[in-house]
């Protein structure tokens, strides 16, 4: 049995993920025209829901080191390529639960990382986020985006010189 496009492309992502490499299919067939066809029925995907509470982020902070608490005592947004980031999100307020994700993107858009952390804050919170790759970063515009629930609600830009 021959894999269809579908399944091929996820298994060589999931290849890829895993540092595995994968042949592409000898030939893709595009997939049935009712699986590729668009409906007037298909409804745009629901956003996620926002957290109860009064929860929010007040303060975004990007720099080389963490203080005691958590935080980041030099903020900057311009690193070395050898550089390991560290990412402080404070926020507010609370919330019987919520998700604090943080997405590092490349100037392109492309995915760097991301990371998550699970919250129940009832007091200021800071959640903090470390960045570091084995070879050096390559130089160039960066930027992440802090999002609660999955929905962005800060973004910062930085620089890799």
């Amino acid at each position: 049995m021959r894999p269809t496009l579908p399944t091929a492309l996820l298994t060589m992502l999931l290849l890829a993920a895993c540092g595995g490499e994968a042949e592409p299919p000898a030939t893709a067939s595009a997939p049935p025209a009712a699986e590729t066809a668009a409906t007037t029925e298909d409804a745009a995907p629901e956003a996620a829901p926002l957290p109860t509470g009064d929860f929010r982020v007040v303060a975004v902070e990007l720099g080389t080191a963490f203080d005691e608490e958590g935080r980041v005592p030099a903020p900057k947004d311009l690193f070395k390529a050898t550089d390991t980031l560290h990412l402080a999100v404070v926020g507010v307020g609370s919330s019987p639960g919520l998700v604090l994700s943080a997405r590092w993107l490349a100037a392109d858009g492309s995915e760097v990382a991301q990371a998550r952390q699970d919250l129940a804050p009832q007091a200021p919170t800071v959640a903090s986020f470390r960045l570091s790759q084995p070879e050096p970063w390559p130089a160039g515009d960066y930027r992440v985006e802090i999002a609660v629930n999955d929905r962005p609600v800060e973004t910062r830009n930085f620089r890799i010189e």
